[in-house]
C-alpha cells in the first residue's frame, strides 16, 4: 500500500440520520468509523434536548454502536427507549418495545385493514388446485395480502415436498427459478404464512393455463389464463377452446391480472371487506392547557414529535394541543380497538361468471370462450423503457414488463423520489422486504431486479430521485409558467441520468401518486414522440390508460387537475392518506405491463391490438371510456 493511501476501515463513513417523528427531515454527514452513532447525532445537529436513541429501520437500537458497522444505513433519532418497552404501555404486550422490529411487522397491513377484516383474513382455510406456477402467483398475493398467517389459517395444496416447481413466468416476482414444494413451504412459513402439503378432498380454487386439464367436478371459484386472456368464475367450467395457446410476452401480467382479480372476488364473497372505509387510524397525546390562546399554547410546549396542532376547547376556556403518535411507535392492539362495525355483504349466488378480466376478451361474437394467442410476440428485443414510481404499482409494472423482454438486448430506468421502503408498504409492493426498509425504493428496486434476472447495472438503472420541470423544459417551452420550477425538488446530482434516461425511452409508465408527476412524464412524452401509459389506484379502485400523441393530461382532465400538486399517497407525509391493497396494486400494474409491451409490438409492425384502457371497481373489470373535455379543447397548447 502507498503511503497516504486510507485502508476501507479508515474510511469516513456516510451516514444519512433523520428525525423518527418527521421522517422528511433527513441530513447526509461524513463521520470517522470510530465514531459512535450517538455522537454523530450530536455533531450533526440532529439529537434532540435531552435523552435520545438512535434506531435502525428495523426499530433496534444503535446509540453506542460505532459508525463503521452501518455504513450507507439510514438510521432513526428519537426518544430514548423506555426499559421494559411495552411494559409501560398500556398494549400489555411485554415483549414488545417502542419502535420495536415485532410492532413495525405488525404495522406491515396498517393501509389495508380498514379496507377488510385483517383477523378474518388471517384465518381463511384455503385449498388451491391446478398448474403449479398459477398456484404461486396466487400464494404470492395471498402472502402480501396477510391471509392464512400460522395459528389462525391454512392453505393447502395437493402436492408432495420432493415434487419440483419450475419458475418461467414469475421469474421476476421471487427469488428462485426452480426449486421443490418442500422449500416453497418453508419460504412462506417464514414471512409467516401457514402452507400445507397435503392430499385435498375437494379445492376451494383451482387456477391454471388454458391447456391444462380441469376437474370434472370443481364447484368452488377458478381461473383460466394464457393468451392474453385471463376468464375467472366459480362452479362448474365453461367449454373453453384453446387451438393455439403458446408462450407470449404478456403471460406473466395477463396470469396477475387473473389472480388479482380471482382473489379479490373471493374476498367480496367471504364478506371480508367493510361497508365504511376507514383510510387511516392513529394515536393522538393531548394536553389542555386553560386561559392561553390555541397559537401561544402552540409555542409553549415542546414535544418529541414533532409540531402539533391547536384548537379552542368546546367550553371556550383554554386550547387543546394533539400530537401524532409515529405509526412506528403506535401498539398495533391499540389501533385494533378502533374499526368499522359492519362487513358488506354479498347475495349468496350458485356461481359467479365467467368474467373477462384478463387484457383481452376470451369470450367470442358467438358466446363462446377461446383462448388464442394471436400475434402476440414471444419476447420483445432492444427495449427501453422509462418507468415513474416504483411503488404500489411500479413494483408490479417493472418485472411484469421485463418478462416480456429479451433480457440480453433491453434496458429500463426507474425513478422514483422515495428514499426510503416503510414497514406499511410491504402489503403490496412485491420488490421489496423487510430487509430493505429504509433504503432508496429506486435502489432497492434495481437491485433486486438485477438478481432475479440476472442483468447489469447499466441494464437496470436505479435513479432514487423525483422527475422534475427542469427536467422537462428543455423541450417544452410551451409549458413554461404552468409549472413553478420552485415548487419542485429535484436533486442536481440525477439531473444527467434523468435527462438521458428521458431521451433514449421508447415507452414510458407512470406509477405515481400525483396528477402535476403524471402531466411532467406526459409532456416528456409528447415531445419525444413516446407512448404513455398511465396507471392509478387507490383502496379498491383503479385505472390504466394510454396517451399517445392525439391526446394528453391537459385535454383529458382539465388543467386544474392534470396539475393538481396534492400528493394522494400510501406515505405517511402523503397530503390525504388512501387505503393501499395488493389486488387492486397488482391488476393495475400488470395491466400496465401488458398494455406498454402491446404498444411497443403493434409500433413494431407484429400487428396485435392493444388492450383497451380499463377502470377497476371492487375486483370488477369495465371498458373506461377516454377522451377530452370538450371545453379545454385547445387549453393545452397541443391539441386543437
Amino acid at each position: 500500500m502507498q503511503r497516504g493511501e486510507r485502508t476501507k476501515e479508515q474510511e469516513p463513513v456516510l451516514l444519512t440520520l433523520s428525525n423518527a417523528v418527521d421522517q422528511t427531515q433527513k441530513i447526509k454527514v461524513e463521520v470517522p468509523p470510530n465514531t459512535t452513532i450517538k455522537q454523530a447525532s450530536i455533531d450533526a445537529g440532529v439529537a434532540p434536548n435531552g435523552a435520545f436513541d438512535v434506531f435502525t429501520a428495523g426499530g433496534k437500537a444503535v446509540t453506542l454502536s460505532k459508525a463503521d458497522n452501518h455504513r450507507g444505513e439510514v438510521l432513526y433519532v428519537g426518544p430514548q427507549k423506555v426499559a421494559g418497552g411495552s411494559d409501560r404501555s398500556s398494549s400489555g404486550k411485554g415483549d414488545d418495545e417502542f419502535g420495536s422490529e415485532g410492532w413495525l411487522q405488525d404495522h406491515r397491513w396498517h393501509r389495508q385493514s380498514g379496507l377488510l377484516d385483517q383477523e378474518m383474513v388471517a384465518s381463511l382455510d384455503i385449498g388451491l388446485e391446478g398448474h403449479d406456477e398459477s398456484m404461486l402467483g396466487l400464494l404470492l398475493e395471498l402472502d402480501l395480502l396477510g391471509a392464512c398467517r400460522s395459528g389462525c389459517g391454512e392453505v393447502s395444496i395437493d402436492r408432495g415436498p420432493e415434487e419440483e416447481v419450475s419458475i418461467r413466468m414469475l421469474r421476476g416476482l421471487v427469488d428462485f427459478t426452480t426449486s421443490s414444494w418442500g422449500e416453497v413451504q418453508r419460504l412462506f412459513s417464514e414471512s409467516g404464512m401457514s402452507l400445507s402439503l397435503r392430499e385435498l378432498d375437494e379445492a376451494d380454487i383451482w387456477i391454471g393455463t388454458a391447456d391444462c386439464p380441469r376437474p370434472e367436478d370443481h364447484r368452488g371459484a377458478w381461473l383460466i389464463h394464457g393468451a392474453g386472456s385471463a376468464l375467472v368464475g366459480s362452479g362448474s367450467f365453461p367449454p373453453v377452446r384453446h387451438a393455439c395457446v403458446r408462450e407470449t410476452m404478456i403471460d406473466a401480467a395477463t396470469l396477475v391480472c387473473g389472480v388479482s382479480a380471482l382473489l379479490h372476488r373471493y374476498l367480496r364473497e367471504r364478506s371480508a371487506f367493510w361497508q365504511m372505509e376507514v383510510v387511516d387510524r392513529w394515536l393522538t397525546l393531548t394536553a389542555r392547557v386553560d386561559d392561553v390562546d390555541p397559537e401561544l399554547a402552540l409555542k409553549g410546549l415542546r414535544s418529541k414529535f414533532g409540531r402539533g396542532t391547536a384548537t379552542r376547547t368546546s367550553d371556550g376556556r383554554g386550547s387543546l394541543i394533539r400530537y401524532r403518535f409515529p405509526l412506528e411507535w403506535t401498539p398495533p392492539e391499540l389501533l385494533s380497538l378502533l374499526s368499522p362495525a359492519l362487513r358488506m355483504t354479498t347475495p349468496a349466488e350458485d356461481g359467479f361468471g365467467p368474467v373477462d378480466v384478463g387484457p383481452f376478451p376470451s369470450k367470442t361474437s358467438e358466446g363462446g370462450y377461446c383462448f388464442d394467442s394471436m400475434t402476440l410476440p414471444e419476447k420483445l428485443s432492444d427495449v427501453n423503457a422509462l418507468v415513474l414510481g416504483v411503488g404500489g404499482l411500479g413494483s408490479w409494472a417493472t418485472p411484469l414488463l421485463l418478462s416480456g423482454c429479451d433480457l440480453r438486448t433491453s434496458t429500463i430506468g426507474m425513478l422514483d423520489g422515495d428514499q426510503e421502503v416503510e414497514v406499511h408498504n410491504l402489503n403490496r409492493q412485491v420488490l421489496y422486504g423487510s430487509k430493505d426498509l429504509g433504503c432508496a425504493k429506486a435502489t432497492a428496486a434495481a437491485s433486486r431486479l438485477r438478481d432475479r434476472f440476472g442483468m447489469t447495472e447499466g441494464s437496470v438503472l436505479g435513479i432514487p430521485a423525483p422527475l422534475g420541470a427542469q427536467h422537462v423544459m428543455v423541450c417544452s417551452e410551451e409549458s413554461e409558467g404552468d409549472i413553478s420550477l420552485q415548487e419542485v425538488v429535484g436533486c442536481s446530482e440525477h439531473d444527467e441520468v434523468i435527462s438521458s434516461s428521458l431521451d433514449s425511452m421508447q415507452i414510458a409508465l407512470s406509477c405515481l401518486d400525483n396528477q402535476n408527476a403524471r402531466t411532467l412524464l406526459n409532456t416528456a412524452c409528447l415531445d419525444r414522440g413516446v407512448s404513455m401509459v398511465n396507471g392509478g389506484g387507490e383502496g379498491t379502485r383503479g385505472v390504466v390508460e394510454h396517451f399517445g400523441q392525439d391526446l394528453c393530461m391537459v385535454c383529458r382532465y382539465g388543467p386544474e387537475e392534470a396539475y393538481e400538486t396534492e400528493r394522494v399517497s400510501c406515505q405517511e407525509e402523503g397530503s390525504r392518506p388512501v387505503s393501499s391493497i395488493v389486488t387492486t396494486t397488482a391488476y393495475v400494474g400488470a395491466l400496465q405491463a401488458a398494455m406498454a409491451l402491446c404498444l411497443l409490438a403493434e409500433q413494431r409492425g407484429h400487428g396485435n391490438e392493444v388492450p383497451e384502457a380499463r377502470d377497476w371497481w371492487n375486483g370488477m373489470v369495465s371498458r373506461r371510456e377516454c377522451g377530452r373535455l370538450p371545453w379545454v379543447k385547445g387549453g393545452c397548447g397541443r391539441h386543437g
